[in-house]
């Protein structure tokens, strides 16, 4: 469901990285995405201990969000390029081990995407991230950043129409900023326009025309419109938290900004959204089922409630059926069945991502797709090596509630 979130660059300096999932939930806030500041940052012993406190506070996080300087991939001298890829990996490393299914890059420089060859250079390195992160199973998320590459409405639409070729389904999407839109002289609604469909993140801090002094102002402190923005925001589908990065000093101050968004966030989802709320008892324990390697059964629970369902939203139930009836397939030796029932289900889903009644669609979605890549790689011939620990179980993006 859309809610607000905060980012560990809403406490920078003040706060450490490893310190914000605790002030973070003192301040009312579950979910947070955590700004990795040094290379030491990226390590995995500074990760574990992140993830401890993380656990501690009670909180999610829904990703990480890398240091631009850090990732020079277009350099011309090889060691930091390679350091540069390396760091990468360590940064999904960090986002898969605390949970989370995003990591954020801001993608290149305007500088670099206008040198020679700058944009094939830039859809180059993007395909790479985009595989590193399938691998993983986190999506790259691209973030419209004023002083990088999609800092217009044009640019976005130019890496949009490309991403089916620069990754799996699920790899790669969008990090909406209107800050950074509106900082670039951009319409925050036509970039979000253009992002539709592929948005996996969304950061929140307003803007005031003029001033550059003052910047990632916190919402209501500047001039974007923040009632049509979370409408806008809502109606695109995106159905995750939104990252608050404005400065906040203390409680108060995050109180404040909870109250002005909470009800515009309340106004803008509606019972009829098709994702709204949870799902029914029949479809939970279906997924029960389908997360315990019970296919068959899962698809009698799922049957039931798929032919019950006359919104839309039979789909996506009839498409979590597919999916488990696909690996029910595989398992038995049926080559043929699991290709179709696998395509037929991840289609389907698809089509309601990246969450849905609660349900982490986009992550099911992603990590089928390896799957059937994978089974479609084996042939008929060699199905019987394929590797079980692949199969994803359905994760919640938040804890379902049947009553």
């Amino acid at each position: 469901m859309l809610r607000l979130g905060v980012s560990s660059g809403a406490f920078y300096p003040r706060i450490e990285t490893e310190e914000v999932p605790a002030v973070a939930t003192s301040y009312g806030f579950r979910d947070v995405e955590l700004m990795v500041q040094t290379v030491g940052e990226y390590q995995p012993s500074f990760i574990r201990e992140v993830r401890t406190r993380v656990d501690a506070a009670g909180c999610r996080v829904h990703g990480i969000h890398s240091f631009q300087t850090l990732h020079r991939f277009q350099t011309p001298y090889v060691r930091r390029k390679e350091e540069a890829y390396a760091l990468f990996a360590l940064g999904i490393d960090a986002t898969v081990a605390l949970g989370g299914s995003v990591i954020v890059w801001h993608g290149f420089t305007k500088q670099d995407v206008a040198a020679p060859g700058g944009w094939d250079d830039f859809f180059r390195v993007t395909s790479q991230l985009s595989s590193m992160c399938a691998e993983a199973g986190v999506t790259l998320a691209i973030e419209n950043v004023s002083w990088c590459a999609l800092n217009s409405v044009r640019d976005v639409l130019n890496l949009a129409a490309r991403l089916p070729e620069l990754g799996p389904h699920g790899s790669i999407g969008f990090a909406f900023d209107p800050f950074q839109a509106a900082e670039a002289g951009a319409n925050p609604f036509m970039i979000l326009n253009a992002m539709e469909g592929a948005i996996v993140d969304v950061h929140l801090s307003d803007h005031q025309s003029g001033d550059e002094a003052t910047r990632h102002l916190l919402p209501g402190d500047g001039a974007l419109p923040w009632p049509a923005l979370i409408r806008a925001i809502a109606a695109t589908g995106y159905a995750g938290p939104m990252m608050i990065e404005g400065a906040i000093p203390n409680a108060e101050t995050a109180a404040r900004v909870v109250r002005l968004l909470d009800p515009l966030i309340a106004d803008a989802i509606s019972e009829d959204d098709p994702c709204f709320g949870t799902p029914p008892a029949g479809v939970l324990e279906g997924i029960r089922l389908f997360n315990e390697r019970k296919f068959y059964e899962a698809h009698e629970e799922l049957e039931h409630e798929w032919h019950a369902e006359r919104r839309p939203l039979r789909k996506l139930y009839q498409g979590i059926l597919q999916i488990g009836v696909g690996f029910h397939h595989a398992r038995g030796g049926n080559h043929k069945g699991a290709l179709l029932l696998l395509t037929d289900g991840i289609d389907k889903v698809s089509g309601f991502v990246p969450n849905c009644q609660g349900i982490d669609t986009a992550r099911l979605v992603r990590e089928s797709q390896v799957c059937l890549d994978r089974i479609i790689e084996l042939g008929a011939a060699n199905l019987s090596d394929f590797d079980w620990d692949r199969v994803p179980s359905i994760q919640f993006v938040s804890t379902p509630n049947p009553a």
